[in-house]
């Protein structure tokens, strides 16, 4: 533990530039009109600003202002920025915005996407981090909601409803996703019946419909931050079929910083060890 502690301080060290800013950290998120939606993901990256020795910032996807991502990275680079550790905080790859992203910071997109995407010219080195997906972190988010929901699990079902794609290669990436997920679940908790559902295609109803069959239907929504999906989309689909269903998403939990700052350390440990 003393060498891998001392390995990483050098690292800083290294990363840490003479003049300017060497390393920031950029959390990308998709965004949303509802400030409730910003002001607690802005929350979750507030706390983790303490425990990394880089800057913080964040960028929102589709923001004309200076929170947009080409805004965020041109003001990196003017203040002297070498390396931008790229944080996606989005629940899977399987979400086009992250081929977007990849594209727009010059990387390669993991599926095709509907339309291309111009890379943004820059001489900063891009360390890429991967979306949330099912980290460790992750599955404690789902367990913490899923407890605060259940009362008697072996006669309780679980519905995991995550957003989805109706794009080959991006729908795939969904489905493995809540595979995983659901499995993982059903192996730790002795409930009836563990299934999932997505918005695109819409799945959530008939998948409903049959799990609350088998037991009191419980119901996890896997997005990033209350609002209309939450809030108005998932209710929607449940309508008369009964149910228990808070709306939580994963934030706010203490467990997307540790995420945050777990990703960019990580990335780093492993860009300085290539």
């Amino acid at each position: 533990m003393r060498f891998h502690s001392i390995y990483f301080i050098f690292m800083i060290m290294c990363y840490e530039g003479e003049n300017g800013m060497s390393v920031a950290v950029l959390v990308i998120a998709h965004g949303s009109p509802d400030p409730d939606w910003r002001r607690l993901v802005e929350q979750s990256i507030a706390s983790c600003r303490e425990r990394l020795p880089w800057p913080v910032r964040i960028a929102y996807l589709g923001d004309r202002h200076e929170g947009s991502l080409a805004e965020q990275m041109a003001k990196l680079e003017k203040e002297g920025c070498e390396t931008v550790v790229a944080v996606p905080l989005f629940v899977s790859g399987g979400s086009t915005h992250i081929g977007e992203i990849r594209q727009l910071l010059g990387l390669a997109p993991e599926y095709p996407l509907p339309q291309a995407v111009a890379p943004r010219p820059s001489k900063m080195r891009i360390v890429w981090c991967p979306p949330l997906e099912d980290h460790p972190l992750v599955e404690q988010i789902v367990e913490d909601r899923l407890l605060a929901l259940s009362t008697a699990a072996r006669r309780e079902t679980l519905l995991l409803v995550g957003h989805g794609s109706d794009l080959a290669g991006y729908r795939e990436h969904w489905e493995r996703l809540l595979q995983r997920l659901a499995a993982t679940i059903q192996r730790r908790f002795p409930l009836a019946s563990v299934g999932y559902a997505t918005l695109r295609p819409d799945t959530v109803t008939a998948r409903a419909r049959q799990l609350a069959a088998s037991g009191t239907l419980l119901v996890l929504p896997l997005f990033i931050s209350p609002g209309y999906f939450t809030r108005r989309a998932i209710p929607r689909r449940l309508d008369g079929i009964p149910h228990r269903y808070r709306g939580e998403a994963y934030v706010p939990h203490p467990a997307i910083g540790q995420w945050i700052v777990r990703s960019a350390q990580d990335a780093l440990r492993s860009h300085g060890a290539s």
